[in-house]
């Protein structure tokens, strides 16, 4: 069954698949509970999902770090009684994540029909059923992004755009990265034509991040390069083409939304290459050097999966 988000009064994004419990009802069952302002303060997900057996599973993740705690429950008597279990154990939760806040169980509202005596069950449930909820347990999270962008150089701008897969573990600021990149053509005047070039480049390295507000954070990262660039000339008697390889470094940051597993970003990315790629024109007395920045500013968004 198709998930039903509902994310209206909390910051606590409530995923529900059905009405058995919806997630408004969750919502309501959850408000009560946790301190007044903390729905400014955390972005963290929910879900809940219905299981083959008739059961539900319940899962907790941080905007940042993926699926941090999940468990198992059994079906409730009626949708508000299992709403309002599923909204303690998510306060419970969100008090163990947060320790500055504090529950406010008193709040909880009586069942309306006495409950009969809770069902004998066998070890392996009453495991999954227990009150305090495991403790938050790390694990891999992927993400593949793509952006657009602009390369620009004293004389010259070009179309460039790049593809990025990310590996980190989602209790860590720190991911892996590996990017391809490719440049347009760039053009220089070297009468009586012009040079044109453009670059291809793979960047493997590594990104950190900062955390700001409920759902922001800035990225800065860095890696090592090795690309090939073209190099053809025109306006001339004999236009040779040329492709060479160079080393190099790149550095960047980004400013990204991390509301959801589509997480858009701007950013700006400057490589700076080692080696000197000169343009040579036959009977001419200079032989320019291409530039050895390359500064972009890029628009994207990354998909991300895992726990």
């Amino acid at each position: 069954m198709g998930a039903l988000s509902a994310a209206l009064l909390l910051a606590i994004s409530i995923q529900a698949p059905g009405t058995c419990p919806a997630g408004a009802d969750v919502e309501r069952q959850l408000a009560p509970l946790l301190p007044p302002g903390f729905e400014s303060a955390t972005p963290d997900v929910a879900a809940i999902d219905e299981n083959a057996d008739g059961s539900l599973t319940l899962s907790l993740a941080r905007f940042d770090q993926g699926t941090i705690v999940r468990r198992r429950l059994l079906r409730a008597l009626s949708c508000a009684d299992q709403a309002q279990t599923v909204a303690v154990i998510l306060a419970v939760w969100e008090a163990q994540i947060h320790p500055e806040i504090s529950l406010r169980l008193d709040r909880l509202s009586p069942p309306r029909t006495p409950l009969p005596p809770a069902p004998v069950v066998p070890d392996r449930d009453a495991l999954v059923l227990r009150a305090s909820p495991p403790a938050p347990t790390g694990g891999t999270a992927m993400a593949l992004g793509a952006g657009l962008a602009g390369a620009w150089q004293p004389d010259s701008f070009a179309p460039a755009g790049r593809v990025d897969l990310m590996l980190s573990r989602t209790q860590r600021p720190w991911r892996g990265r590996l990017s391809v990149v490719g440049v347009g053509p760039h053009a220089t005047s070297l009468p009586p034509g012009q040079a044109n070039w453009w670059r291809l480049y793979l960047a493997l390295g590594a990104d950190t991040s900062i955390g700001f507000g409920r759902r922001w954070a800035v990225v800065a990262g860095a890696a090592g390069v090795f690309g090939v660039v073209r190099l053809t000339g025109s306006g001339y008697t004999d236009n040779r083409r040329v492709w060479n390889t160079d080393v190099g470094a790149e550095v960047l940051t980004r400013v990204e939304w991390r509301g959801g597993r589509v997480r858009p970003w701007l950013g700006l990315a400057v490589v700076a290459w080692l080696r000197s790629q000169t343009l040579q024109v036959t009977g001419a007395d200079s032989s320019p050097a291409l530039p050895r920045a390359e500064p972009m500013a890029a628009l994207g968004a990354d998909f991300v999966w895992g726990q």
